[in-house]
């Protein structure tokens, strides 16, 4: 016996980083003139209170729409955030219709796959609001790189009497996985099948690095939210790796050049290659700094978990090791560079005293 969805719907995250630093109050009061003039835009109010976050994102009613799938019309909402730390999030939600079977979910999951509406729509919306809010950006930029993520989100299901059923029912591990064609064999399954976590008997939360599914009777959305809050993190984290290798890449090309010079022996650019390493180094500092401190600000114990087991599936220890080793790696280099231009100096003032002793007893030779 298979399972159908009573009430429900599939919530599709797209993060994207539109710059280094996005000043909220400035952007809320750019959205504010706007929506004089639009009715797209709306600011939207949460009363929910299990995410507490330092800098809180500026939540975004975007409107509603129709989205063909399968020769089937759907009910599209979409929301947006923006994040002080440089990101804007869309969440396009699929509404499901009243006992959608199994079957149907399966065929959207591999629409949602295979296709790249959905990341167009959210493309253009995210381009809207950069629009809007580009005065309140600090050093816009676009990077080609974005996260998405599919959470199947279930409120009322017909056929499970408890979520654990799910399991022995339909195929959880060839959804989750995008992998709709082939059954996957046990060794695939059973690391999706066995991470799961619940509150209490009814609900449940099964979540891998690309998809999760949510089965919440009461239809909180704490959970997709925490999973699109850790979304735009392992975005942020990814960048920054990214934005160091390039820093270190051009730190190693101007030291190169420098020591290819017929002047080398001077090293006239150590000084501006030595500032802009430690300039990077304090930047990225301050910025991993407050990645940090945003992972401490998840308040119920919950959510907390879905925090953490999202750290897991998105492999938060590895990138903040790898940024971490790099930066060690800026910081040694500053070191090395200041500790040659130290030396440099030295060599200089050297040559200027014997240069003065020369001036005062070549005189005395004549």
């Amino acid at each position: 016996m298979s399972i159908s969805i009573k009430k429900g719907s599939i919530l599709i995250h797209n993060v994207f980083d539109v710059g280094w630093e996005i000043n909220l109050s400035r952007a809320e009061a750019l959205f504010f003139s706007k929506q004089k003039n639009s009715l797209r835009f709306k600011f939207s109010k949460d009363p929910r209170k299990a995410i507490i976050i330092k800098e809180a994102p500026l939540e975004i009613n975007v409107g509603n729409e129709t989205i063909k799938i399968n020769e089937k019309n759907y009910d599209l909402k979409l929301h947006a955030k923006i994040w002080d730390y440089g990101a804007i999030s869309i969440t396009s939600e699929i509404v499901l219709s009243e006992n959608t079977d199994w079957k149907e979910i399966v065929s959207l999951g591999k629409y949602l796959e295979e296709t790249q509406d959905i990341e167009l729509l959210a493309k253009k919306i995210k381009d809207e609001i950069k629009n809007i809010i580009i005065d309140s950006i600090k050093l816009p930029q676009e990077w080609e790189q974005f996260e998405d993520y599919i959470t199947y989100f279930f409120e009322s299901v017909e056929g499970l009497k408890n979520p654990r059923e799910i399991f022995d029912k339909v195929d959880v591990a060839s959804l989750i996985l995008g992998e709709s064609d082939a059954k996957l064999s046990s060794i695939a399954s059973v690391p999706i099948t066995e991470n799961y976590i619940q509150y209490y008997e009814n609900d449940m939360a099964i979540i891998d690095w690309d998809a999760a599914i949510v089965i919440e009777p009461n239809g909180s959305r704490d959970i997709p939210d925490g999973i699109e809050f850790s979304l735009t993190h392992l975005l942020e984290l990814r960048y920054y790796d990214y934005l160091i290798d390039k820093k270190l890449d051009i730190l190693y090309d101007s030291l190169e050049n420098e020591n290819k010079k017929f002047t080398k022996i001077f090293k006239f650019n150590y000084s501006k290659i030595s500032e802009e390493a430690t300039k990077n180094y304090i930047e990225f500092s301050d910025l991993l700094g407050k990645i940090e401190n945003s992972f401490k600000t998840v308040g119920d114990p919950y959510i907390a978990t879905v925090f953490r087991t999202c750290a897991e599936q998105f492999r938060f220890d590895d990138w903040h090791n790898s940024i971490t080793r790099k930066m060690n790696t800026l910081f040694q280099i500053t070191q090395v560079i200041q500790a040659e231009l130290n030396a440099i100096r030295g060599h200089i003032l050297e040559i200027i005293i014997i240069l003065l002793i020369a001036i005062e007893i070549i005189p005395m030779l004549f």
